[in-house]
């Protein structure tokens, strides 16, 4: 299991949202973020001829009422109350069968073949136009009186999960002010849609349904949420190009204290890497409020300082961060960006003994691009009590300081996915080998699963060490969590739930759990009891997958989690015997057949029913059944010999580097001398799925 699901499964306990507004907190530096909220309107004009208006591949026809938004004499938007319709093209041939199964379920629309395009059409009555590094339309239209429904219609946008146009618009301003950023904001009785062309970050342009949370917190019940429902390239091309990327972090520093395990502060230091000239503003995710039952909670920033201690200029606002240096980066020269900040976003789980920064989850500023998280990583943290807590890399001390219960840990080769878990835990470890296996039990001590355990886990990594190469930590550590039904792999580190170690018990709970849910759902749901040396061995492959070799972006998460589960599906035939191999592969095969028509592998993580449960499926049965078939078709052609070679290979030359599915092709390419783009065309970006053979 990975990021994904980590964030899918947190979702369900906790949303996190910003009900603030942006600001500098004190600190005496220009603001170059200006307040989209805050844009004034100027004169109000009446189109009574239909007007036209194109960005990317959003064309808008409009007629009616319209007006500038303005900052200062600045023209920033356009406001529009009248009667309008907005068509979207998609010509991402991979992307069809989702973008019309994503519309008609979600939107309530149905997109139309138009040659080699699909399109969508759908009406509003009011839409706001922000853009910068484009020319605004020349309409005109006779003076009118007030836009009616302006001030109505920020509030609503203003409460819009992870959604802050403030931050790309200077990110546009300061770094690329020749390139085009737009948003078109629209609303028609209760739907709303949400197009995005960024040219200057994640160079995409995205078409996404704005739905109402799903959610039972009182602070949430007016909040909506973007799914998005198509998404297409600007400039590069997912199956041959690496991810654009602007700017790495290569060095990842905290030092956490918490004394009553809800309030923490926090300093956190990050090396920035430009991977281009002309910098000023770096956007990050980083909670600013996280909406509970029990209440919000708040993560306050104090300070944001660069290497010389000189304040920068930030915004911080729905989860959202964006700083601003001095002066453009130059390409190769390292940005130190120092952050203080405190509040009680620790959160303890049904109430349980522990709390967890979850990777991926922006408790430090973290690059939504996944090719910019590549740092080295030193981690201090400090609880008190009978608590004590759990983070990546070597064990540099563990110790008492004063009424702190103190640990610190360092790796020194590139990691990503840093986390960190603070609770009552006892623990136990085994140094043989070179290797320190300690495993950290909620609830209970050390019994004799632990023993099997340990020992499970140097069976493992022995058997992985025979064609993966030498194990990448010397010390893996294996953390219980008080939930059920999954297994997760950060850096040098195995969550896995509490079923693992009470099977009997947790099984019974789970089954009634999952009865609650059948009858809500109008069918009976069995559930099984986890497969804990397959867990075990998939966990502990994501240390190769995912950690050693890395997945540049959301379009190569196969290269995590299928080759994972492939590679515990051979530790399994060659420990357990080729029978439960076979059941393996009948399994992937028939979970893959179920799904293998809703989207390719590479878009898996884009696949959205009205049904979330349906979603999960999906996207599951893409990447742990359909990407292992794919495997074991390419296995069955090359042999043994050959496709462990390939396996090795790809851990050899992309050690601690990432990896795209190209690249690790090219290798196969080089290693059979055999071009596999009919393959990955048909198979991987296509909805084929390999025959099956004895």
């Amino acid at each position: 299991m990975t990021v994904m699901e980590s964030l899918w499964l947190r979702m369900l306990l906790s949303l996190g949202l910003c009900l603030g507004g942006a600001g500098l907190a004190g600190q005496e530096v220009p603001d170059p973020f200006g307040a989209v909220a805050a844009l004034k309107p100027g004169p109000v004009r009446n189109l009574e001829q239909q007007a036209t208006f194109t960005v990317g591949n959003a064309h808008i026809q409009f007629t009616g009422h319209w007006a500038p938004l303005l900052r200062g004499d600045q023209k920033v938007g356009l406001f529009l109350e009248g009667n309008g319709s907005l068509t979207y093209v998609s010509s991402f041939e991979p992307e069809w069968p989702i973008l019309e199964r994503n519309c008609k379920d979600l939107g309530m629309v149905t997109p139309t073949r138009e040659g080699q395009t699909r399109m969508v059409a759908f009406p509003f009555t009011r839409a706001r136009i922000l853009l910068a590094g484009a020319s605004f339309p020349t309409w005109g239209g006779d003076s009118s009186g007030d836009l009616t429904g302006l001030a109505a219609f920020v509030e609503r946008w203003q409460k819009v999960d992870g959604y802050f146009p403030d931050h790309l618009l200077a990110a546009q301003a300061m770094n690329a002010p020749g390139r085009m950023v737009a948003f078109i904001e629209l609303e028609r009785n209760d739907q709303r849609w949400l197009y995005r062309y960024d040219g200057v970050d994640a160079m995409e342009e995205t078409l996404a349904v704005v739905r109402p949370l799903r959610s039972s917190i009182p602070d949430l019940g007016d909040w909506h949420d973007p799914v998005t429902v198509s998404r297409q390239f600007l400039g590069w091309n997912p199956r041959k190009d690496p991810t654009p990327v602007h700017v790495r972090i290569n060095a990842l520093e905290v030092d956490l204290r918490t004394a009553d395990n809800r309030q923490a502060a926090m300093t956190v230091q990050e090396t920035l890497m430009p991977l281009e000239d002309g910098l000023r503003v770096v956007t990050f995710d980083l909670w600013s409020t996280l909406a509970e039952p029990t209440g919000t909670r708040h993560l306050r920033i104090k300070r944001v300082v660069d290497g010389t201690g000189a304040a920068l200029a930030f915004s911080h606002s729905h989860d959202k961060l964006a700083v601003c240096f001095p002066a453009p980066a130059t390409r190769g020269v390292p940005l130190t960006l120092r952050l203080e900040y405190d509040g009680d976003f620790l959160i303890r789980p049904r109430g349980d003994n522990y709390w967890q920064l979850g990777v991926k989850e922006g408790w430090y500023p973290t690059l939504e691009n996944l090719s910019g998280e590549w740092y080295t990583f030193h981690g201090t943290v400090r609880t008190q009590g009978e608590w004590q807590a759990f983070l990546p890399g070597d064990t540099v001390r563990r110790e008492k300081d004063g009424v702190w219960n103190l640990v610190e840990t360092r790796t020194d080769r590139p990691i990503c996915f840093a986390t960190i878990l603070g609770g009552k835990y006892s623990v136990d470890e085994e140094v043989r080998d070179g290797l320190t296996v300690r495993i950290a039990t909620y609830g209970f001590k050390p019994g004799a699963v632990n023993k099997v355990f340990k020992e499970q886990t140097r069976n493992v990594i022995r058997y992985y060490e025979t064609f993966l190469g030498p194990f990448p930590f010397k010390e893996f550590l294996i953390i219980e969590k008080n939930e059920w039904g999954y297994g997760q792999a950060p850096p040098g580190m195995m969550y896995i739930t509490r079923d693992a170690f009470e099977q009997a018990q947790t099984i019974r709970q789970m089954q009634e759990l999952a009865d609650l849910v059948g009858r809500y759902r109008g069918r009976n749901i069995s559930i099984s009891t986890m497969d804990v040396r397959h867990v075990l061995a998939h966990e502990i492959a994501h240390q190769y997958w995912g950690i050693v070799v890395k997945m540049p972006s959301r379009h190569d998460q196969w290269v995590t989690e299928s080759f994972a589960d492939y590679c515990a599906g051979l530790y399994e035939r060659d420990y357990k015997g080729k029978g439960r191999f076979d059941k393996d592969i009948a399994t992937w095969r028939s979970d893959a057949e179920r799904s293998k028509d809703q989207g390719p592998i590479p878009l898996a993580n884009d696949i959205h029913f009205d049904d979330r449960y349906e979603s999960f499926l999906a996207r599951r049965d893409l990447l742990y059944a359909k990407g292992p078939v794919l495997l074991h078709a390419l296995h069955q052609e090359l042999g043994d010999q050959v496709f462990l070679t390939w396996l090795k290979s790809s851990q050899t030359n992309f050690r601690w580097k990432f990896a795209s599915t190209a690249r690790l092709f090219d290798l196969l390419k080089f290693i059979t001398k055999k071009d596999y783009t009919p393959f990955l065309d048909t198979y991987f970006w296509g909805l084929g799925l390999p025959p099956a053979k004895p």
